[in-house]
């Protein structure tokens, strides 16, 4: 066999190699992420608990009058134990893209909207607000973002911004 025929079948004999391992990556982060975000919830269950039920397990956010309000799949529906600490929204009440709780004046974000690595519920991530550090901490990316001014809407239609 000459060297460019070897070359040839050498790399045709790596390429599903290479596609398994990939999709074994995939599958790792996947878990990897799907941890995380249970982690993150159940974080959200201790500082920001339901009158019943757990995050874990809400399908969908939505904003009633001033109230934030979780559905579960069974129909059941729940609101937070302390409702003062629903402070803000972005989008619409009926399908918001971010929601902002504040404990003890740290604000926490649950950024919503369906995509790839998002929860039943949309979740796609949860950050909490570093103000002595004047950043952000991304829970499932497990990173800290630079801090720049957000701009949401309070539950009353005012305009809410941190930073």
């Amino acid at each position: 066999m000459n060297t460019m025929t070897q070359a040839a079948t050498a790399k045709r004999d790596v390429q599903p190699l290479i596609q398994q391992e990939i999709s074994q990556i995939h599958q790792l982060n996947e878990h990897h992420v799907q941890q995380v975000m249970a982690y993150s919830k159940g974080l959200l269950d201790k500082l920001f608990p339901l009158t019943e039920g757990s995050h874990r397990d809400v399908c969908q956010y939505e904003v009633y009058y001033q109230h934030l309000l979780a559905f579960f799949a069974d129909g059941r529906k729940a609101g937070l134990q302390q409702p003062g600490q629903f402070v803000a929204l972005c989008g619409r009440k009926s399908a918001p893209d971010a929601i902002v709780l504040m404990q003890d004046g740290r604000h926490v974000e649950i950024s919503l909207g369906h995509c790839e690595h998002s929860d039943a519920a949309g979740i796609n991530d949860i950050q909490i607000e570093l103000p002595e550090q004047q950043a952000w901490f991304s829970l499932v990316h497990g990173c800290q973002l630079a801090a720049e001014p957000k701009q949401f809407t309070a539950p009353d239609g005012e305009d809410y911004r941190i930073g």
